[in-house]
């Protein structure tokens, strides 16, 4: 194999490596979701959990989810771990708030958009910054 075809080989691998790790790293963000809410639901059933309880856990939810997301994806790259944590964290804010305007069935514009994706960005750039010093220990 000559060395342009060698190289061509390697950038398409490493795309496809990269975009199933985005992809993984988003699947395991809403995985972590669905079993933070599963648990919170079966709490606020079962025990004296008050429903005031909700939104400050839907926002300790996405930051972990983010975070846990960015990380993901930061160690999948291994550069520049806050632009990837930050993309992973937006694409997953936007997910959601898609998500939740189709369950609600009205396609109004909301200002929760701007703090779900301020929370998404922040929390997911985090999570890679720490993603990335992690990969960094495992090298040494």
């Amino acid at each position: 194999m000559n060395t342009r075809a060698y190289k061509q080989a390697k950038e398409t691998d490493g795309a496809g490596k990269l975009l199933s790790g985005f992809v993984k790293a988003l699947l395991v963000a809403f995985g972590l979701t669905l079993l933070i809410f599963l648990v919170c639901s079966l709490l606020l059933t079962y025990t004296g959990l008050k429903e005031e309880s909700i939104p400050f856990t839907v926002i300790i939810t996405i930051v972990l989810s983010t975070a846990v997301a960015g990380a993901l994806y930061a160690r999948c790259t291994g550069k520049r771990g806050y632009v990837n944590g930050a993309l992973v964290g937006a694409v997953y804010a936007l997910v959601l708030y898609v998500v939740s305007l189709l369950t609600a069935g009205s396609f109004r514009f909301s200002p929760y958009i701007f703090v779900l994706l301020s929370i998404g960005i922040l929390s997911g750039a985090f999570g890679g910054i720490v993603g990335i010093n992690l990969a960094a220990k495992r090298r040494y």
